[in-house]
């Protein structure tokens, strides 16, 4: 299981801990021992986002940024919990070296022309999302 390092106040971070052993173990990332997954709540993203996440696969590492208010709003803790399943699938992208740092290549295509909501990690995490929500919260 990648170590998970969270911090940020979320209530009942028991509940999050277990949910985030669940979609580690459903996206086939909880055999990464070495690998550390930082998911940290944040008031507000600085883009207004409900959640962002980046990685090294080379250093071992994911870090993941979950919204508690977007637009002045709170955002559902329900939403949240989806939110962290879509950045779970571009952790295990990260890990497994399907999705690579700032020039966003993806499976060793660079794709930096693609539009965000086409991009092929954007529609894989669309896509198992609320799959993983349902299946592991």
């Amino acid at each position: 299981m990648p170590y998970l390092v969270l911090s940020g106040q979320i209530k009942n971070k028991k509940e999050v801990t277990k949910y985030f052993h669940a979609l580690s173990k459903e996206l086939g990332i909880n055999r990464m021992w070495s690998k550390v997954i930082f998911v940290k709540f944040e008031t507000v993203l600085d883009d207004e986002s409900q959640g962002l996440c980046w990685g090294d696969s080379g250093a071992g590492f994911v870090s993941i940024q979950i919204a508690r208010k977007s637009d002045g709003e709170k955002i559902p803790y329900e939403t949240m919990m989806q939110t962290l399943a879509h950045e779970m699938v571009h952790a295990k992208q990260y890990l497994r070296g399907e999705l690579s740092g700032y020039s966003l290549e993806w499976k060793g295509k660079e794709c930096t022309d693609d539009q965000y909501k086409t991009a092929p990690w954007e529609q894989e995490a669309y896509e198992l999302e609320k799959k993983l929500y349902d299946k592991c919260f």
